[in-house]
């Protein structure tokens, strides 16, 4: 072979060579991604299908129905306005949210007992999600939910990479002083909350709701109610809020 030849052959080999990982990072970034795209409000949004029509219907947030529920809570139930987050453990902006706003609108809003924090269970991020939210529901079960939702978006990460395998769910909740392992460990095996998370899941997108975070605002009595779709900074939730308790 010919040295032309030979440089021919190998530019075409290095071609191919980038093409593979180009190739590659592609189909890396799309498992990575999992079943969501990225919004412009930075959410993660819901793949079509898990997407139905709008429902304005906000009755069922009342924070009555969402304490018979079970649904997790933080605050005084008489606090006059209510927080509702729609999200997912593996949703990075979530992660966002409860590392850097949480904080604050907690010792501003909830420690002060003007607002009351509830989450709701969306796991749209994929296979992955669904036990992660089933854990917190059994850790909730002991009145721990919210240190596990800490340590959770504290250890997060790739989405569906077996960071929240059921051993790494078990791990995490060990590391909770005071849990009960035995009675948390049943909880998970026997995926006690399965049809819980996905009613969740259900109520999420009955109410026209396509990405995580979601924040619903209202004033507990009902009569007014904001939605925040993404990770805002702490000075949205604070303009909402204080709006809701100036009127």
């Amino acid at each position: 072979m010919s040295k032309k030849e030979l440089e021919k052959q190998t530019n075409i080999n290095t071609s191919l060579f980038i093409i593979i990982i180009i190739t590659f990072i592609v189909i890396t970034l799309f498992v990575l991604v999992g079943f969501t795209d990225v919004s412009h409000y930075g959410q993660a949004m819901a793949t079509p299908q898990q997407q139905v029509n709008v429902n304005n219907d906000t009755s069922k947030l009342s924070l009555h129905n969402l304490i018979l529920q079970g649904s997790p809570s933080l605050g005084k139930a008489s606090a006059p306005v209510t927080i509702v987050e729609f999200g997912d453990f593996q949703c990075d902006r979530c992660a966002r949210f409860a590392k850097y706003t949480e904080s604050q609108v907690n010792q501003t809003y909830i420690q002060t007992g003007k607002a009351i924090q509830v989450f709701k269970y969306f796991p749209i991020y994929g296979p992955d999600s669904t036990p992660a939210a089933m854990a917190a529901q059994c850790v909730n079960d002991q009145g721990k939910f919210w240190n596990y939702y800490e340590l959770l978006f504290k250890n997060q990460g790739p989405p569906n990479f077996g960071w929240a395998s059921k051993d790494n769910l078990k791990k995490f909740a060990s590391q909770i002083p005071g849990i009960n392992l035995q009675e948390f460990n049943s909880c998970l095996d026997g995926q006690k909350y399965l049809s819980y998370v996905q009613k969740d899941f259900a109520f999420a997108t009955s109410l026209g709701l396509q990405g995580t975070p979601t924040f619903i605002i209202e004033r507990s009595d009902g009569s007014s109610s904001q939605t925040l779709p993404g990770a805002y900074p702490f000075p949205s939730f604070q303009a909402i809020i204080d709006k809701d308790l100036a009127s």
